[in-house]
């Protein structure tokens, strides 16, 4: 992966996160609150990698929808702590899935602000990133 492709995807990342962060939604009730700060919830790897296979359904703020299966969940390669740095990596049920951010939701997360982008030339996997690393 190219550098400035890296850096944009690591910039987006922590927006996403942050963005995702503050809106809790009913997903908090799902959360113990031993991993929820200030009010807040962070999304963390393994509340996504026990949801591996189960669809998630995605809105755009033009109102275009769609929906992906999710693949897996990963931690990103290098990271200190992969439970909070990782990638998502969904299978998209139809073509309306494009680079931007979306209101991802699922029924035992709630509904959250994600950045997602092409896996593939093909557009046949699409990925979010995860990337809480503090140099």
């Amino acid at each position: 992966m190219n550098r400035e492709r890296r850096t944009f995807l690591k910039a987006a990342g922590m927006a996403s996160t942050a963005a995702a962060s503050a809106a809790m939604g009913h997903a908090a009730a799902a959360i113990p609150a031993s991993q929820q700060q200030l009010g807040t919830m962070t999304l963390l790897r393994s509340h996504f990698a026990r949801l591996a296979g189960e669809g998630f359904t995605f809105l755009h703020p033009s109102g275009v929808r769609g929906s992906a299966t999710l693949l897996h969940a990963h931690p990103l390669e290098g990271a200190e702590d992969g439970e909070r740095s990782f990638r998502l990596v969904f299978a998209p049920n139809d073509s309306s899935l494009s680079q931007d951010t979306w209101e991802v939701s699922h029924p035992a997360l709630g509904t959250h602000a994600i950045f997602v982008s092409p896996n593939d030339a093909q557009g046949q996997k699409i990925e979010a990133i995860f990337n809480r690393h503090q140099p």
